[in-house]
């Protein structure tokens, strides 16, 4: 079997199999994917309209190479599966566990969304918000100068805040200082973030902020706590 692997937008990388996907291919496929998570990329499409034939083995490579992506906070999906293909993914009952998709175009966007999906955080976590103007500063201050945190994405925080919408205006420049009990018992998250938007709700205004210029150890041990999260999470419902 041919593998050919390219990258598409966004931190997406597609594997197309071209022939039979047998026992023989099962590791170089293997190897593949192991070359794609030390390039950096977990999301992973599957483009298998060209498979004339897929066994056993070369169906359990998939579901160890799902497993293995996901553990490190990715997937892997299916994209342009063949006759065959779906034949013997519903014949093992399987169609649900590796999803498929139209095209890598579809397969790439639903990847995209789920690596930006957030996490609600257990505990409602006190956020320092600071902003760069003196003037939106000040009203903070007036409102009580504490939100707590509600959830965080790889790339964003979120938390609840006094206070009406008028003082998040869109793009506006924050420092945002908070820790993770569940992460790190004593070390304090301090960096600067843009207010991407802000919603009146029941429980106050919620506001989201996206991290901004902020050093390279944090940035990744944020996106690990809520990797970690997310998967603890799938783990608990798949165990119900």
């Amino acid at each position: 079997m041919k593998i050919q692997r390219t990258v598409l937008d966004q931190g997406v990388a597609c594997l197309t199999m071209t022939g039979d996907f047998d026992a023989f291919a099962a590791n170089p496929f293997l190897e593949q994917i192991e070359s794609i998570i030390q390039s950096g990329t977990t999301h992973i499409t599957a483009n298998m309209r060209l498979v004339l034939f897929i066994n056993s083995t070369a169906v359990g490579s998939l579901i160890k190479a799902r497993k293995r992506v996901r553990g490190l906070g990715g997937d892997l999906v299916l994209s342009e599966p063949s006759a065959r293909v779906k034949e013997t993914m519903e014949l093992l009952g399987l169609s649900q566990l590796l999803k498929s998709y139209a095209t890598d175009e579809e397969a790439a966007k639903t990847l995209r969304k789920s690596n930006n999906e957030q996490v609600d955080v257990p505990t409602e976590n006190a956020v320092l918000v600071r902003f760069n103007d003196t003037v939106l500063n000040k009203k903070y201050a007036d409102v009580g100068g504490i939100a707590k945190m509600a959830s965080l994405e790889e790339q964003a925080i979120t938390f609840l805040s006094g206070g009406e919408t008028s003082l998040f205006p869109t793009g506006a420049a924050i420092k945002a200082k908070f820790r993770l009990p569940l992460f790190m018992r004593a070390y304090y998250f301090d960096f600067p973030c843009t207010i991407r938007g802000a919603e009146k709700t029941k429980d106050g205004i919620k506001v989201t902020a996206e991290f901004g210029d902020i050093v390279e150890d944090d940035r990744k041990a944020i996106a690990q706590f809520v990797r970690d999260l997310r998967m603890l999470r799938e783990e608990a419902r798949g165990a119900q």
